[in-house]
């Protein structure tokens, strides 16, 4: 993000010359943010040891790239997450091209619930174009706030962490984005 901590920026900079010169250093950046990728897949994923070979996997792939990681403007933290997201979306595709065996006992379940209807699958997916189009409003460092607040559920803390912003910043640009989203949405309706 733009207003990324300098001193935070420096810092991931100092570590990511350490692990290139030698990869024993890759242990100080697995052990800061391995918590934060594992809570990631914990929210997506069914299953707490998916959850760790999914973590496990974006880590294999950091440390086969971190040579070819370059200061562009992207925090360390959001590089790692994009790869964490590039997999998870991969995950579900591949998933989605095998076909589910669903047993009479579970097609039964699906039908008698009402949340699993036609109509509230429609009142579902115009609710979240909805939502879709008001975020397109927002500028991209705020769609981060958004994502890590709302879809990660990280705490203000967390984002901070994250972004380089004090949490007094997140926690405020978060009421406003609110607040604007709120505005946005009345609209759209």
């Amino acid at each position: 993000m733009k207003n990324m901590d300098k001193e935070r920026a420096k810092k991931e900079q100092k570590l990511i010359k350490k692990i290139k010169k030698d990869k024993n250093h890759f242990s100080a950046l697995y052990d800061d943010y391995f918590p934060l990728v594992l809570g990631y897949f914990k929210r997506r994923v069914k299953g707490h040891q998916l959850a760790e070979d999914l973590s496990s996997e974006v880590f294999e792939k950091v440390f086969r790239a971190i040579d070819d990681f370059k200061w562009q403007g992207v925090s360390l933290s959001a590089w790692i997450f994009r790869i964490a997201r590039n997999l998870l979306t991969d995950y579900y595709r591949k998933k989605s091209k095998v076909a589910d065996i669903v047993s009479l006992t579970e097609l039964e379940d699906i039908v008698k619930d009402p949340e699993m209807s036609v109509v509230g699958d429609a009142i579902a997916d115009e609710e979240s174009k909805a939502l879709y189009d008001a975020l397109r409003e927002f500028r991209e460092e705020d769609q981060y706030l958004i994502y890590y607040k709302f879809f990660e559920e990280l705490s203000n803390k967390e984002i901070s962490q994250l972004t380089g912003l004090a949490e007094s910043n997140v926690g405020t640009r978060l009421y406003r984005i609110r607040n604007k989203l709120r505005n946005i949405l009345k609209h759209i309706e």
